[in-house]
């Protein structure tokens, strides 16, 4: 696991590279900033280039955390330099390689990685599903020469279907068939595509006791990084537990 060492591994390996580096320990910034010197290479095979870098420990390869740090230091206008052991550093250049931020594409339908998020409906509502041990998928579904529809399944049981990636961003009420709110008691009140009240729960926990499930949205990349390019606006720095042993990019 990545620890603060790690940190420091890939703060001496930088510095070491021709840029100056500054920690912080603010809420919401990067682990540390390295700004370039002139001729300042991330490694011998990679060209010059004068975006400071963001310097991230990664514990974990988990998908949203690893898009929501690129796209971070992409409106910054840096590179996101993420510092992690070898199984780590592994599974993010997955995530992060072709196909980019997507468990998987074939011509050009994608399937995507869960969300920390929950689907919020046009109601106001949010997306639930009955079952006990959900798993869940969503992918992009061709429908017709061109078009493709983006479905959810548990397993292999469909548990909606949207027009588009478009649509995930306020579906209508009825997409799905139960949904669930915190009304005005604070307690979770669970409802049928008809409006019809299936049951009040005082917590997740509960609610997920009596059969029903918060239905986690999809990690759609476009819906995070908008129209920015960032092939380029990562990298990965392996740290062996003593020191940074390569560094991993796009091309790798």
């Amino acid at each position: 696991m990545a620890t603060s060492d790690a940190l420091d591994d890939g703060v001496r390996y930088v510095r070491s590279r021709g840029f100056d580096v500054t920690r912080s320990t603010d809420r919401g910034e990067p682990d540390a900033v390295a700004t370039p010197r002139t001729g300042a290479r991330l490694s011998d095979s990679l060209p010059a280039d004068d975006r400071s870098l963001a310097i991230e420990r990664l514990s974990e390869a988990d998908p949203t955390t690893v898009l929501e740090r690129v796209a971070g230091a992409a409106r910054e206008g840096r590179r996101c330099l993420f510092v992690a052991t070898p199984t780590v550093a592994a599974d993010a250049h997955d995530v992060l390689s072709s196909p980019a931020f997507v468990r998987r594409a074939t011509d050009g339908h994608r399937e995507f990685y869960p969300s920390l998020d929950r689907v919020r409906l046009e109601h106001g509502g949010l997306a639930a599903w009955r079952a006990y041990r959900p798993d869940y998928r969503w992918e992009e579904v061709p429908v017709g020469q061109g078009n493709v529809r983006l479905v959810c399944y548990d397993d292999e049981q469909v548990v909606a279907r949207l027009d588009s990636v478009e649509t995930l961003r306020a579906p209508p009420a009825d997409a799905f068939p139960y949904s669930y709110r915190r009304a005005a008691d604070k307690r979770l009140h669970v409802t049928d595509v008809t409006g019809h009240l299936l049951g009040v729960y005082a917590s997740y926990r509960a609610m997920r006791r009596a059969g029903f499930d918060p239905v986690p949205a999809p990690l759609v990349p476009e819906h995070v990084l908008g129209d920015r390019a960032v092939s380029d606006a990562w990298a990965i720095a392996v740290d062996d537990g003593e020191r940074i042993t390569r560094v991993l990019t796009t091309g790798d």
